[in-house]
């Protein structure tokens, strides 16, 4: 159902409403007047009750010519009628005797203790009253049908008016996402609007922002990807063609630089399927109680010549012997494995990387966690390159060469793995001093 078909449909059933609330209201008002007029003259009411009253016990409990007598009190009455047993014995008035029961006020006479009849009566001011409701009931219909027209032009001009006014941001919502299913970049949302379509324009803005980062992301990594294939493909080509058209074997030398160039292609390939998986959760996780202490004392043993050849000490420094957390042990070896390398790379000859492992207690989260810190004073990262260090293919150092550097996503693989771990890394870094990376996994209250 549209908006317009709504609103009408509303009105309509408003409108319905407050006649049939006016039309109660003014028939109640009716009958508090007439009582009201009762209340101001209780007196004379009350006299001629006891007028009728003492007729019937004067005539031996009879009304037996009553029709033909005259009362004392009956002359600020226009109306009175005298109702026994369904039959109307006595009549002063011109009203029909059903309209006087309907309209007139009624007073019950009583004797010894049993009702004998009813006494219908209006005095001037209750007779004014069901005058002017008689008027008035004779007119309503003609008033309603008025009301009814005048009202429903009026509400149909405000219910047109008000649907243009809310159909023309839903309109140009409408318009932009079509614009957005049709690829274009540029996308006229009502933003500026301070309403609920202005939120909802935004959200959508917000939206196909996001998505067109995702779309520049997603041809950034196909770009990346086709650059790192490229070059040691290229080599490799080259190489091969070369000896085919000089008609020679291809020298030891040769084989070997040939081999570091495929392994560094299936060193890509895994790191962009593990990525991905990553990131998309297509792995499952599958933790057990592992020793985080004895993880990083295993992984330094197995780095430590890659430091010895650079002549980079590497020094641990433990709170405690055991640190139990519950992770997957190969992701998480994976994660330091490639940040303690990235520490040794950019530390230079004869400085130091530190490492720490301790237990805190994180009071934000109110949770314990295995704090990892890995600290070398190598080159440092920029303010500038900081934020983005954790990007696939994202390098700090620009003027880095292929043979030196790696595929750069170690650090999108570390984050991802221990994100997975409802972990997370801060980065901290000045150029010239060197790097600090804090990797926080949680401690479950079980262990």
């Amino acid at each position: 159902m549209k908006i317009r078909t709504k609103l009408i449909l509303f009105t309509s059933i408003l409108i319905t409403f407050i006649l049939f609330c006016l039309l109660a209201v003014t028939h109640i008002q009716f009958y508090i007047v007439r009582d009201y007029a009762y209340l101001e003259n209780k007196a004379v009411f009350k006299s001629l009750q006891d007028e009728f009253q003492q007729y019937y016990a004067h005539h031996d409990e009879s009304w037996e010519g009553i029709q033909n007598s005259s009362f004392e009190h009956s002359p600020p009455f226009v109306e009175i009628a005298l109702v026994v047993d369904g039959d109307q014995l006595y009549q002063k008035g011109q009203l029909s005797l059903e309209n006087i029961m309907e309209g007139g006020f009624q007073l019950k006479i009583h004797s010894n203790d049993r009702v004998v009849g009813k006494l219908y009566v209006m005095n001037e001011s209750q007779y004014k009253t069901y005058e002017f409701r008689s008027i008035w009931y004779n007119i309503l219909p003609n008033i309603i049908l008025v009301s009814l027209l005048i009202t429903g032009v009026a509400a149909v001009f405000i219910i047109f008016l008000l649907s243009w006014t809310l159909t023309v941001p839903i309109r140009k919502i409408i318009k932009g996402i079509d614009t957005v299913k049709m690829g274009e970049p540029e996308v006229i949302l009502p933003v500026h609007r301070k309403d609920e379509f202005g939120a909802i324009a935004r959200a959508l803005q917000e939206m196909n922002d996001s998505l067109a980062n995702l779309e520049q992301s997603r041809k950034q990594l196909l770009s990346d990807v086709a650059h790192e294939l490229k070059t040691p493909l290229m080599i490799m080509q080259g190489e091969m063609e070369l000896a085919q058209e000089m008609e020679t074997t291809l020298s030891s030398e040769k084989i070997s630089s040939l081999l570091d160039e495929v392994l560094r292609l299936s060193r890509l390939v895994h790191d962009v399927l593990d990525l991905s998986r990553l990131e998309a959760g297509g792995t499952e996780l599958r933790p057990t109680t592992e020793n985080i202490v004895a993880i990083i004392k295993g992984m330094v043993e197995k780095i430590m010549f890659l430091a010895e050849d650079k002549q980079i000490g590497v020094s641990m420094h433990i709170s405690e012997g055991v640190i139990d957390v519950s992770v997957e042990k190969s992701r998480i070896n994976q994660a330091i494995y490639n940040i303690l390398i990235n520490s040794i790379h950019y530390t230079n000859q004869g400085e130091q990387v530190q490492i720490r492992v301790a237990r805190i207690y994180h009071a934000a989260r109110q949770s314990k966690y295995a704090c990892i810190t890995i600290e070398d004073n190598g080159v440092g990262i920029s303010a500038k390159d900081l934020p983005h260090i954790f990007n696939r293919f994202y390098r700090a150092d620009h003027s880095r060469t292929r043979p030196s550097g790696g595929t750069g996503l170690g650090l999108a693989i570390a984050q991802q793995n221990i994100l997975v771990h409802q972990g997370w890394i801060d980065v901290q870094s000045e150029v010239g001093k060197g790097t600090t990376f804090l990797i926080y996994l949680p401690i479950p209250p079980s262990i």
